[in-house]
């Protein structure tokens, strides 16, 4: 009897002991780090409503969370330069300014979650058929720049919203392209210097719809290490 007892003790530690290590290798293949680069524009006062108008530029780092082979939950920190000029347009304002321009670098941090249309890399459950998918990114993000008002930096609440498609290269090796508008709740992004506050709120009506203060919008080609040697998974 106690002969039994202690065999059914060794296979409940065995069993233990590989659960435990296996979680733990599945738990490792699921982290990406990576770097970004790309191109940045602006929309509000000065551009209403063309995307890629005076294109700026950014350049960022991002670490990626695979949950499965669907979602993953990202971290990103970049810092990029937009600008605008209303002659490009031919807006005129109600005091009589001819036209407003600008140039503003700042810093954009976000988390952000993303939804793959198809499997994609591997989980503790199976290796997915893919090496590509396009993808759709929602999340929270932080802006800071250097405000004209305070005269210190503005910490500002942004909500980055947008599709990307991302391939697999193999194992240890993610490529990717993504594009991301970033709504802010403010008017006056746009406002760096005495002859261009004309921009902040211009017509002065209240800034109430969805489409009435500032955004930018940032594309970026990125490329992603996996942190892990995915070589010694098992299946």
């Amino acid at each position: 009897m106690n002969q039994i007892i202690q065999q059914h003790k060794l296979i409940l530690l065995v069993i233990v002991l590989l659960s435990f290590n296996v979680s733990s290798i599945y738990a490792a293949y699921n982290h990406e780090l990576g770097l970004s680069g790309g191109t940045a524009f602006y929309l509000g006062d000065a551009n209403h409503s063309t995307p890629f108008q005076r294109p700026g530029w950014s350049i960022g780092a991002l670490y990626r969370y695979n949950i499965d082979t669907r979602w993953a939950i990202k971290a990103s920190v970049r810092y990029a330069v937009v600008q605008g000029d209303t002659r490009d347009f031919g807006y005129t304002f109600p005091n009589g300014q001819a036209y407003a321009e600008f140039q503003r670098g700042f810093v954009d941090a976000d988390a952000t979650v993303e939804f793959n249309f198809f499997d994609i890399g591997e989980s503790k459950y199976y290796k997915a058929r893919y090496h590509a998918t396009p993808y759709i990114v929602l999340g929270i993000g932080l802006t800071t720049y250097s405000d004209l008002y305070s005269g210190g930096n503005a910490y500002k609440v942004n909500i980055p919203f947008g599709i990307g498609g991302k391939w697999r290269i193999n194992r240890r090796w993610t490529l990717g392209l993504e594009w991301t508008i970033h709504k802010l709740f403010i008017d006056n992004f746009d406002v760096t210097n005495a002859n261009n506050n004309v921009l902040d709120n211009p017509y002065q009506v209240p800034n109430v719809g969805f489409f009435d203060t500032d955004f930018y919008s940032i594309a970026n080609l990125y490329i992603t290490f996996n942190l892990f040697d995915t070589n010694k998974y098992c299946r």
